[in-house]
């Protein structure tokens, strides 16, 4: 099938960055278990610093493929620049620290480039947990695009009799929409997303899905249990006629400072 819009970041640049990610914090977390004198820690220190700057230049060139690409146009393909956007901002800032960390070694001072580089590594928490979010997005972004493509192919119009759906359901028809799905069954009947790997949905969602008629499973030749998944046509109605949830506020990529015992909630911001 040809693909007619502009492409964003791929499942390899992302895999790529999640691997850049987990080296990073291993080689932070090595640094801090690793106590010593500014000269002996200084090494070391560079080689982070190094990872964590060419890791920020590999997350900015995919926040800029995304934002050229048609991601902007759907509200998956936005979420996904959102959270891009939140680790390039981690990314830059853990370096940023880590560089500082080096100036404070190369002077001696190893108190503040341990607090420096506590800091590097904090800003580093729950990112390749957000990739993943990223990849699912993207691919959500992905499916639509197909969707609306066999919509027009297959003149299937956006109406108000199309089944109404959830935002988990609206999601796992998206993920699936491509058509290049897997589904397999356990020994206990349980329904699960073999591939797209960034595919993550609730057993109760594939259920609702089926049982709805928006999706076909289709058994595959010689893989037992497994079954291949089409969007039905009013699986495709369903899903461009949809009302998508939008994302509100920042997405973390850090941890929420605690809120110290007895301290008033902060005022909600007026939208």
């Amino acid at each position: 099938m040809t693909h007619p819009f502009t492409p964003g970041p791929i499942d390899e640049d992302l895999w790529a960055l999640t691997q850049y990610l987990l080296k990073c914090g291993d080689l932070l977390d090595d640094l801090q278990r690793k106590p010593g004198e500014a000269p002996e820690r200084l090494p070391a220190a560079v080689r982070t610093g190094s990872a964590l700057y060419r890791t920020s230049l590999h997350t900015s060139k995919l926040l800029a493929q995304a934002a050229l690409s048609d991601a902007v146009t759907t509200v998956d393909g936005q979420e996904a620049i959102a959270v891009l956007r939140r680790l390039t901002e981690a990314t830059a800032n853990a370096a940023a620290r880590a560089s500082d960390a080096v100036s404070a070694l190369a002077h001696g001072d190893t108190d503040s480039a341990d607090q420096l580089l506590e800091r590097s590594r904090a800003h580093l928490n729950r990112t390749p947990m957000a990739v993943q979010d990223v990849s699912a997005a993207l691919l959500r972004h992905d499916g639509y695009l197909y969707a609306q493509e066999r919509a027009t192919r297959e003149n299937l119009t956006t109406n108000s009799s199309a089944v109404k759906i959830s935002e988990a359901q609206r999601k796992g028809l998206a993920s699936l929409a491509r058509g290049d799905a897997v589904v397999r069954e356990s020994v206990g009947g349980t329904r699960e997303v073999a591939t797209p790997l960034a595919a993550h949905m609730r057993t109760t969602t594939i259920d609702a899905l089926v049982d709805k008629k928006l999706i076909n499973l289709a058994p595959l030749a010689q893989q037992p249990d497994r079954y291949g998944v089409r969007l039905t046509a009013a699986g495709v109605q369903a899903l461009i006629s949809a009302r998508p949830e939008r994302h509100r506020g920042p997405v973390l990529t850090t941890p929420v400072p605690a809120r110290a015992k007895g301290a008033a909630l902060p005022a909600r911001t007026r939208r």
